[in-house]
């Protein structure tokens, strides 16, 4: 059990790129449990030794997950709703997406996987007359590849990030207390068969982020990469930060919830990345049809 904690913080630390190594490093919250049953043992067992390297064990495995539950002090001004969802190949419910913008107020939408049959239905929804702003790309035959932005405010300086299996895109707006803020649907490739794609996916993308130059960004989407990934917190500096960290949400799995556990998803892959913005709170919220949880994140400038 000792030894499980130990390699579970250097999953954490580490950014492996095998496939393997990958999965398991997305259940290291997990491992806090058998962390934690070591320490009570070693201390039942009166092997105070034991007891002492278990513990320390365990409260390294601790410290890697404290941030995900220190809120950051948030700033005075108007909130921002964000919201990005992986639509499954444009097999989730419009209408539950429509219904996520409007409960939720969502100021800019981020979709990952869309078709141009889905972006139909889309554009004669509620989708479109709240958010009559759109930046999208489908790829034909290719489903997997689509993406999209709708906005509550207009999108202009569109690029595209290069080089990835997916579409990834950009665009700039207006929003408040944050003029020309970048706005990004993210979506790399996969970590399945030897998991090079993603491997690259994940770097290109970083590397475009941390050469964005200056000012605020939102880049939200399915980034098939939970916290602990060392590759994907390489994104975390330059004054990157994940929101769910920000609002000191914990841990919030979003994938899969079409798997034998139902709407009960195992890993958080989907987040909301941000630089120039503080998170007041990010929640999760069940899609029919697609097998993520969209994610949710109120911004203020900051």
């Amino acid at each position: 059990m000792v030894l499980a904690t130990v390699v579970a913080v250097l999953l954490h630390y580490v950014p492996f790129g095998r496939p393997t190594l990958i999965a398991l490093t997305s259940g290291v919250p997990f491992l806090l449990v058998i962390a934690i049953v070591a320490v009570v043992i070693f201390a039942g067992l009166t092997h105070w030794l034991g007891t002492a390297v278990a513990a320390v064990a365990a409260a390294a495995l601790v410290y890697t997950q404290v941030p995900l539950i220190v809120s950051a002090d948030t700033p005075d001004g108007p909130r921002i709703t964000i919201a990005t969802v992986n639509v499954l190949k444009g097999h989730a419910d419009v209408r539950a997406v429509e219904s996520l913008v409007r409960d939720s107020d969502v100021d800019i939408l981020a979709l990952q996987e869309v078709t141009t049959e889905w972006l139909d239905k889309a554009r004669v929804s509620a989708i479109a007359q709240r958010l009559p702003f759109e930046l999208s790309e489908v790829v034909p035959f290719a489903a997997a590849s689509g993406s999209a932005l709708f906005s509550r405010t207009p999108l202009r300086g569109h690029d595209t990030i290069e080089g990835t299996a997916f579409k990834n895109l950009r665009a700039v707006t207006d929003l408040p207390g944050a003029r020309a803020a970048k706005v990004l649907t993210i979506h790399p490739a996969a970590p399945t068969g030897d998991a090079r794609d993603w491997v690259e996916d994940t770097d290109t993308i970083t590397d475009y982020l941390h050469k964005l130059g200056d000012g605020p960004v939102i880049a939200a989407g399915d980034y098939n990469a939970t916290w602990d990934q060392a590759r994907f917190r390489r994104i975390l500096r330059d004054g990157y930060s994940d929101a769910g960290e920000q609002a000191g949400s914990g841990y919030l799995p979003t994938y899969p919830t079409n798997g034998r556990l139902g709407n009960r998803p195992v890993v958080g892959i989907d987040h909301v990345i941000v630089r120039g913005f503080v998170a007041t709170s990010v929640r999760t919220h069940f899609i029919s049809g697609s097998d993520h949880r969209a994610v949710v994140a109120t911004l203020v400038a900051d």
